[in-house]
């Protein structure tokens, strides 16, 4: 079951970020040569692509967790012995918990503020709240992949472990 809704989140993942990056770079691509040419203004074209490389990078940073690409030197971590190796991905592991749990917890209540005061963004209109959830999620997805990254990685060294003492 864990595996299929890990299936499913890879799928939103990738299609959020196929789907985003390509409409930002045309937002941007419209509005500067229609500026420059002296068409016509987009006057939310820049708000609008901003907060979509927003999204981008937070949505990034699960999709990069995914293949435990943070905070990771394996250079350094090849050269330690098994039971160091894990020792770090367990370090690591609590680490990050550690670290997207704070950022969620300051940006939960930077948007209670901002529900509150009803803040709104400039040209978009949009709640400001709209945009924070990005962190939120970026976040969730981030911890979300470490912890199955970690789990597995822990997993793997323990049967590459046992292999070592099986061949000697």
């Amino acid at each position: 079951m864990l595996k299929k809704l890990l299936g499913h989140l890879n799928n939103v993942e990738e299609y959020f970020l196929v789907i985003l990056f390509p409409a930002m770079v045309i937002t941007i691509f419209v509005s500067t040569f229609a500026r420059f040419t002296g068409l016509f203004i987009i006057p939310w074209a820049e708000e609008a692509s901003r907060y979509m490389m927003v999204w981008l990078t937070f949505f990034g940073i699960g999709a990069a967790a995914k293949r435990g690409e943070h905070f990771c030197v394996t250079a350094f971590t090849n050269l330690l012995p098994m039971l160091g190796q894990k020792v770090i991905s367990v370090i690591r592991m609590v680490l990050m918990t550690g670290f997207t749990l704070f950022i969620a917890r300051f940006c939960i209540v930077i948007m209670q503020s901002q529900i509150r005061m009803g803040q709104i963004t400039p040209s978009l209109r949009i709640p400001m709240w709209t945009m924070y959830s990005a962190i939120i999620i970026g976040c969730t997805l981030m911890l979300i992949r470490y912890l199955v990254f970690g789990i597995q990685e822990l997993r793997n060294s323990s049967k590459t472990a046992a292999v070592v003492q099986e061949k000697e």
